[in-house]
């Protein structure tokens, strides 16, 4: 296996950014939140953002990050990755190829892959390099991800689970009610949007799910 940097398991519990027209510097706030709270790794994931956007905010977000020890992953760019010395890359099946990202990045970086089918995971499993984790995508249906080409429900993350050479993270309409019973699948840790950002307190919220997920 790749010797990548080593964290407190940095799929546990990812925090996916989710920014839109929300004034920075409270967004920020809300991120140090979570920190606090016990996310274990950030995914700056800002479709729509310029680069040059992406580069100032990822820089802000490290920043906040670095003194908890928690990692940034960026989502799609691999050169925006590089750029930042970002701790690791996220990508689905449409954006640059992992042997690329591993290439560039080099081997102590984090490399994660959406999976949206078996035969997505069955060629991950057959790569030259190895990568992090595997994310299941999506669970349940959820508002934040358009086009979802596979729902896998429980059944699926099991199979998910059995079939990967890799660890495997959930992602797609996880909350409270259900990281329990996705955590009994035996995957190794989930992905969030919603259940973090539109909680009251997000701080205690990731305390909460944290919480759970130890308990499962």
């Amino acid at each position: 296996m790749i010797q990548y940097k080593e964290y407190k398991c940095p799929y546990k519990l990812m925090l996916i950014t989710q920014l839109y027209n929300a004034n920075i510097d409270s967004y920020l706030e809300f991120i140090k939140k979570c920190a606090k709270g016990g996310i274990t790794s950030l995914q700056l994931r800002e479709k729509d953002a310029s680069s040059e956007f992406l580069f100032e905010f990822g820089c802000r977000l490290k920043s906040i990050l670095a003194p908890f020890n928690i990692p940034l992953i960026v989502n799609d760019d691999v050169e925006l990755a590089y750029r930042l010395d970002a701790d690791g890359v996220h990508l689905g099946h449409t954006d640059d190829n992992p042997e690329k990202a591993r290439k560039l990045l080099g081997s102590s970086k984090i490399i994660g892959l959406s999976i949206e089918s078996l035969d997505e995971l069955e060629k991950i499993n057959d790569l030259d390099i190895e990568v992090t984790y595997v994310a299941a995508s999506a669970v349940f249906t959820t508002q934040t991800k358009s086009n979802i080409k596979t729902l896998w429900g429980i059944d699926g993350l099991k199979k998910i689970v059995a079939l990967s050479k890799y660890p495997v993270v959930a992602v797609g309409g996880i909350n409270h009610k259900n990281i329990a019973q996705v955590i009994k699948t035996g995957l190794s840790g989930v992905a969030v949007i919603s259940a973090i950002h539109e909680a009251s307190d997000p701080r205690e919220e990731v305390r909460q799910l944290r919480n759970i997920i130890k308990g499962a």
